[in-house]
């Protein structure tokens, strides 16, 4: 076969990854299309993909050396967001001390959660309420988000630091928790798993056990909305979280709500 010219290179590429939904990494991809046409150089593929993965808007990069069509990503992040959206907005009914019966949403938690991480644990300088589908990701948006930055006064200066919480107000959902808080340590420096003190006590010894291994932290909460009254269990570690996705979950943040990230940054 004769020698592709760029444009055919990228021509070859874009069809690859039509035919890769779930994405495609770079020297896959560089392998297959010199499989199309042997005779075209591996230095003229690499500089053509550079030109067309660095520059085409329909293509976004999921992780490290790894791309996929911007089309396919959208359709992966609605469906995964409409499931957690589902979750999130399913009502808990319960029956209180005195016979009257309520309904809780996760989101009544989210601000007094957000407050209590604040000005409480004093963990961050401020958090907001997140949740929903803000971070239009399949990994899921964190209930609540805060930031701790340095302060005119200190005179240590260091990084800002990020600090995720996930929510549950069923006690029947610890693992759903400890999956999703677990994934948030990918670009916070501490998670938080938040579960209601109804939990059972097998579940929550297994969480316990969970997150100090796992350096998450383990808040329980009474599923009262005006008292809460949150209770730290396991105290977070304080890792590094990984920059690439660290930075791309403020991008996505920055893009789909600029007013929350200049309040957090």
């Amino acid at each position: 076969m004769a020698k592709f010219n760029r444009r055919q290179i990228q021509d070859n590429a874009l069809e690859i990854l039509e035919a890769t939904p779930g994405g495609i990494r770079w020297n896959e991809m560089l392998k297959l299309i010199h499989a199309f046409a042997p005779e075209t150089p591996q230095n003229s593929i690499h500089g053509a993909l550079q030109v067309l993965l660095s520059g085409s808007d329909e293509i976004v990069k999921v992780a490290r050396g790894t791309y996929q069509l911007r089309k396919y990503q959208d359709d992966q992040s609605s469906a995964a967001i409409a499931q957690d959206d589902a979750v999130a907005n399913e009502p808990l009914v319960l029956e209180t001390a005195s016979h009257v019966t309520i309904s809780l949403l996760e989101s009544d938690f989210y601000e007094s959660f957000a407050v209590w991480l604040a000005d409480v644990a004093e963990e961050v300088n401020v958090a907001v309420s997140l949740g929903g589908s803000v971070l239009r990701g399949k990994w899921g948006t964190p209930d609540v988000i805060g930031v701790l930055k340095p302060r005119a006064q200190d005179i240590l200066k260091f990084e800002p630091q990020i600090v995720s919480a996930e929510i549950k107000i069923d006690p029947n959902q610890p693992v759903v928790a400890f999956g999703q808080a677990v994934a948030y340590r990918l670009f916070s420096h501490k998670s938080y798993i938040v579960v209601p003190k109804t939990t059972s006590e097998d579940d929550l010894s297994r969480l316990k056990a969970l997150c100090t291994i796992h350096g998450v932290g383990l808040v329980t909460f009474m599923l009262d909305k005006a008292a809460p009254d949150y209770t730290v269990i396991v105290l977070p570690a304080q890792a590094s979280p990984d920059m690439f996705y660290a930075n791309q979950m403020l991008r996505r943040l920055l893009d789909s709500s600029p007013a929350v990230f200049n309040k957090l940054f």
